[in-house]
């Protein structure tokens, strides 16, 4: 039986767990005849195995997202950012910041997270009814850009710029021609503001400021290009996962009563939630390399060059590495193994800060609305071949 995977599918986009599970126990690596013999890979341990294999068997070089993997289009705000590189060049430039996210440094920021979710939080208070996702959004959105050095005016509109980018429609394979021009606008506005940085540089210790005035290493600077490509990069994947998580654990903790329950009875539990949520229905839908060598995996030949994209969704669900992995359990023992935020040397550099961020701003939540219902019917699931996740998650009280 032939598995009809396409990731731009709106019959996908509506069965996704049982072709997933397909994929896992029939195709786990999988040919995508119409994407130019690019492979899926839906399994925990082979995509677990690729993340190791960074720089030696896969590069990163040629893109790591939908866009240039499977539609040879090489746009996109990670086309020239610290995430397309290998081996030193991904080392240095990842170093350029990296001291900004240990997770020491990342403690520090406890409390600046909970004074922006507070004041997020206080206007709907009055109203009884809140969106969680927009409280999330512009908690991450703000912490995020306030570490780059970008001004939270600006930020607001470059995230306005990028929604549009993302937003998918089934008629269309990939970005909408409204999404392309959105993305444009928002690329020109960046480079723009990367060459006023030069002249009057947001201060120290903002991101800005280290590529501004430092060397990536002896000789090396960074260009206005790749400060606008990283600029970019950092507000998409700083204020869209988090959001998306904790909508989504709203979403199925109304979907099981017993969880919810646990968790109001121990809000200790909150950090574990979060951590569930990411494996359960991981936000991110794709990522992906390009082969360096031919390669040959359950029987099948691929060859240097060919795309392989990581379905994080479908890994979550891999009865070969969880027990029970479709059940929604926040008491589910820590596992041995995560690809939640990645593996290897391209292990998402935001890790601490967004498990940071879900504990607080759900903490903060709880603790002013302890008792809530779900308004069903304004909730929206955004779908499309990279990001997936609830929206709209409105809540009344």
């Amino acid at each position: 039986m032939k598995i009809n995977y396409n990731p731009y599918s709106k019959d996908f986009w509506d069965n996704s767990w049982s072709i997933y599970k397909d994929l896992r126990d029939n195709d786990p690596v999988h040919c995508m005849e119409d994407f130019g013999g690019a492979w899926a890979l839906s399994r925990f341990e082979d995509i677990w195995n690729a993340h190791l294999g960074s720089y030696k068997d896969y590069t990163s070089i040629e893109g790591t997202s939908p866009p240039p993997l499977l539609l040879g289009d090489d746009s996109g705000p990670g086309h020239i950012s610290i995430p397309t590189n290998d081996g030193t060049d991904h080392r240095d430039y990842r170093n350029t910041i990296s001291d900004r996210y240990t997770q020491s440094s990342i403690s520090e920021l406890e409390e600046k997270i909970r004074q922006l979710t507070i004041d997020e939080l206080k206007p709907s208070l009055k109203k009884g009814k809140v969106d969680v996702h927009e409280i999330a959004r512009k908690v991450s959105l703000f912490t995020i850009t306030d570490m780059i050095g970008l001004d939270r005016d600006v930020a607001l509109k470059a995230r306005e710029l990028i929604d549009i980018f993302y937003e998918r429609d089934p008629d269309v394979m990939g970005v909408t021609p409204k999404g392309q021009e959105a993305f444009g606008q928002c690329m020109g506005l960046m480079l723009q503001l990367a060459s006023e940085w030069r002249k009057d540089t947001p201060p120290s210790p903002t991101h800005i400021n280290t590529w501004i005035t430092k060397q990536v290493r002896e000789g090396l600077w960074m260009s206005d290009e790749q400060i606008m490509g990283n600029t970019s990069m950092l507000i998409i994947t700083g204020a869209d996962t988090v959001p998306y998580t904790i909508a989504n654990l709203f979403y199925y903790l109304d979907q099981n009563p017993d969880q919810q329950q646990i968790l109001k009875n121990d809000l200790s539990l909150i950090s574990a939630a979060f951590e569930e949520t990411v494996r359960f229905d991981h936000p991110t839908n794709i990522l992906g390399r390009k082969l360096n060598k031919d390669m040959e995996l359950h029987g099948k030949k691929m060859k240097k060059g060919d795309s392989v994209i990581y379905l994080y969704q479908s890994a979550g669900r891999d009865e070969r590495e969880f027990d029970n992995p479709d059940k929604f359990d926040i008491t589910r023992p820590t596992p041995k193994r995560s690809i939640s935020f990645g593996h290897g040397p391209h292990k998402c550099l935001g890790q601490h800060l967004a498990r940071l961020e879900g504990r607080v701003i759900l903490e903060e939540i709880f603790k002013a609305i302890p008792e809530y219902s779900l308004q069903h019917d304004e909730m929206v699931r955004t779908f499309g071949e990279f990001l997936q996740g609830y929206r709209n998650m409105p809540i009344k009280f």
